[in-house]
């Protein structure tokens, strides 16, 4: 995944998180064009400006902040401890993850004084050959972050000297599944990305788990994450949660909503991909059609999921 896109209130409030207190680096700075406007359904009416932010320029897992004005009234994610409608294993774009500096009690007291809201006290468990220390904060506009510290973790899924600075690029955002099968379908067949855990959470080690995301002690959890083989970050780990994961959010992803809006993914031939998509069930929602110089085509997931798919012809 080369960057998510979230929909913010007010960007400059946003930047001052992300950039300001979290140190990621601004890319660039600009206006929504009109053409992409249309692309994304967006009103002639509305007026946009986004901000694309990284990890000292790494070109994965970067971070999109979009504000519109008017501001959106709907919010794709707001969990029942914010006050929303979510609970946390209803179906669909969940956290996005980033890793940080020990001791994570400074990061925590860093993140409560710039206005998150903790849902838990860390957690440190070992799984296997992994340890692990995790916090998961609601963010800007409610947005669930899940802030980590790899004291063990496999080089495939963090790369050397993370986070390189105070908080690092977007190693992996988090899905909540309500169908293993239709996932597996649509990731691995469809797009051909390749599975690198696929496996239940075992008993001994649930109750870590169902602390962290905030379910009920004991509760099944299974893990499915696809990435780039080569590339440790931008990562995508559906999580099922068995008879607990079968409501879906009340928001659904889009540019036009606060939350997460889409994950945007390179692909090498955007027609092709376009012609297994609809031949695999998966909705082509726009595209693929030129936009500000990229080939761009935008295919709903089967847990709500909004890729947008970028054939480029050019980079920034």
């Amino acid at each position: 995944m080369r960057a998510i896109t979230v929909g913010v209130s007010d960007l400059n409030s946003a930047l001052a998180l992300f950039h300001g207190v979290m140190g990621l680096k601004i890319e660039w700075r600009e206006k929504l064009s009109a053409q992409r406007q249309r692309f994304y359904g967006l009103a002639d009416s509305i007026q946009g400006e986004w901000v694309e932010l990284s990890c000292q320029s790494y070109p994965v897992g970067r971070l999109r902040l979009l504000q519109l004005t008017p501001t959106p009234r709907e919010i794709v994610r707001l969990d029942t401890q914010m006050g929303g409608p979510d609970s946390p294993p209803a179906i669909g774009p969940k956290a996005i993850d980033f890793y940080v500096r020990p001791p994570i009690e400074t990061t925590l007291a860093e993140m409560t004084a710039a206005g998150c809201i903790a849902r838990s006290r860390p957690i440190r468990y070992v799984i296997g050959n992994t340890e692990s220390e995790e916090l998961v904060l609601f963010g800007t506009d409610g947005v669930p972050l899940l802030l980590m510290i790899g004291h063990r973790h496999n080089p495939s899924s963090m790369r050397a000297g993370t986070p390189y600075g105070k908080y690092s690029e977007v190693p992996t955002i988090s899905v909540v599944t309500g169908d293993l099968v239709a996932t597996r379908k649509f990731y691995g067949d469809l797009l051909g990305l390749t599975a690198m855990v696929d496996t239940e959470v075992s008993p001994e080690y649930r109750d870590f788990a169902c602390t962290l995301v905030g379910i009920p002690p004991g509760s099944r959890l299974h893990y499915l994450m696809y990435q780039d083989p080569k590339e440790p970050s931008g990562k995508i780990l559906l999580v099922h949660f068995f008879e607990l994961s079968t409501r879906r959010i009340a928001g659904l992803m889009h540019p036009s909503r606060l939350g997460v809006g889409l994950y945007t993914h390179d692909c090498r031939d955007l027609d092709a991909l376009a012609a297994r998509s609809r031949a695999g069930g998966a909705p082509v929602e726009a595209g693929p059609v030129r936009i500000d110089g990229d080939r761009l085509m935008l295919v709903r997931g089967p847990n709500g999921e909004l890729f947008e798919f970028s054939e480029r012809t050019a980079m920034r």
